[in-house]
């Protein structure tokens, strides 16, 4: 190797030198670091092979719930009047409502009185609000008035679910209005007093009134009134859940209803072509990742055990065996799933209960067997932890080698600075004393020539 450069001593570039020697010394670092560049490829191409199986088995969470297959959608003919949900209790019929009377909040309405009037003053004065089992009482031993009393009653601590209200009308005069937390008979206010308190201090009625603007009769028209198929009923409430199974009558207003509860394909529907979509972009993923390092083997492994339990039969399920007879079949070209959801929704509606067992069987249903698989692939410690961990450690080998490598190549080019430094020393003296010897010649040459003359 002919390397020169100006400089000092020697003349020798013997930076330069080592330099170069240790570029070649350094490329099984170099081969290290690549090396640990494809394992950290492969490692981060598992970890977005765990992240698609895991979408896929999400996606099979509706096909293992039977209530999926079982969706039913009610409707009201007049949703001014009530309108309708359905749970998978529900089946397919239809009724006749009519809603005679919407259930009320229990109001109470005082006397009108000046704002400076008060009430109470006397030992053992008090004001005692009863709904249902809880009760508040208001020591009136000091004298309120119905503001101060209004007040009173609208505090944390009063359990009723009692609030008050205060009108002012033209007159100046005020009017207390108690208005009950829930609607319904069983919910009415009920007053008790104590002291010289009694009924006609307050002079309390009732305030509510009918569709037609009238008072209400008693306190037990407090209570929803509906008919349903001629059966008549009575609730505390206008959410009503335990008339007919299955089914929550919302009532609005007065009138007359008809409510009808048919098969909702469209929940089930919406879950299989969630799962052919989930499988799908794994099937794209699975192809991606071929190129970015992952094991080709490990990827088609995985693939096959997929393709193997799509085309697995099922036995003692009913009428159906195979996903492909419910509309999901896969495209010979490209590999993914194709979804013929007509098929689907006429299969679910001429045999709901062997498409349910079909997919969500808790034994060897479709989704079960699935899943199974699926939780083998991403579960703690399950396929792709085990090849992601052997990853890690070959990347604990490459970087243990790495670090004796880096030692070794220091004392290398330790090595290699003092071999060159010595011999820059070596060839400055040589140098040095050539150049003496040429002078010294150069003196004898001169006086020789002096002597001839």
């Amino acid at each position: 190797m002919a390397i020169s450069s100006p400089g000092l001593g020697s003349g020798l570039d013997v930076t330069g030198i080592v330099s170069q020697l240790m570029a070649v010394e350094q490329q099984p670092l170099t081969r290290l670091n690549q090396k640990e560049a494809q394992v950290q490829a492969q490692i981060s191409a598992y970890g977005s092979l765990k992240g698609g199986l895991s979408s896929l088995q999400s996606a099979m969470t509706k096909l293992l719930d039977a209530d999926t297959f079982q969706a039913t959608k009610a409707s009201s003919s007049d949703s001014g009047v009530l309108t309708v949900s359905s749970d998978t209790d529900a089946v397919t019929s239809s009724y006749n409502v009519t809603v005679n009377r919407l259930a009320q909040q229990h109001k109470l309405g005082s006397s009108e009185v000046a704002s400076s009037t008060t009430f109470g003053g006397m030992a053992g004065d008090e004001l005692t609000l009863t709904v249902g089992s809880d009760s508040f009482t208001l020591d009136l031993s000091t004298a309120m008035t119905l503001g101060e009393i209004q007040s009173a009653i609208n505090v944390e601590t009063n359990g009723t679910g009692v609030t008050a209200g205060l009108i002012t009308g033209d007159s100046g005069n005020q009017t207390l209005v108690l208005t009950s937390g829930s609607t319904g008979y069983d919910n009415r206010v009920q007053l008790s007093f104590g002291g010289s308190l009694d009924a006609n201090t307050f002079n309390f009625s009732m305030l509510n009134r009918d569709a037609s603007n009238q008072l209400l009769a008693g306190e037990n028209e407090l209570d929803a009134s509906l008919t349903v198929d001629g059966v008549s009923i009575t609730r505390a409430s206008n959410s009503v859940t335990d008339v007919i199974e299955g089914l929550t009558l919302n009532l609005q207003a007065t009138g007359q209803s008809n409510i009808s509860i048919n098969q909702d394909s469209s929940v089930a529907k919406s879950a299989v072509s969630g799962f052919v979509n989930a499988y799908n972009e794994l099937n794209d993923q699975l192809s991606t990742l071929q190129s970015s390092g992952a094991s080709g083997s490990v990827l088609r492994n995985i693939e096959n055990q997929l393709r193997g339990m799509l085309n697995t039969g099922l036995s003692g399920l009913g009428s159906y065996s195979y996903i492909s007879q419910l509309g999901v079949t896969t495209n010979s070209d490209t590999g993914k799933l194709e979804f013929d959801s007509g098929n689907f929704v006429s299969a679910l509606e001429d045999s709901p209960q062997s498409v349910t067992s079909f997919f969500s069987d808790e034994d060897g249903g479709f989704a079960a067997r699935f899943d199974g698989l699926l939780e083998g692939f991403v579960k703690s410690g399950g396929t792709i932890d085990s090849i992601i961990d052997g990853s890690n450690s070959r990347i604990e080998g490459i970087e243990r080698s790495r670090e004796s490598l880096e030692r070794r190549l220091e004392d290398i080019e330790a090595r290699y600075l003092r071999q060159f430094g010595a011999l820059d020393g070596l060839i400055a003296n040589m140098t040095t004393t050539s150049e003496y010897l040429t002078s010294q010649l150069d003196i004898l040459s001169n006086l020789a020539s002096g002597n001839k003359k």
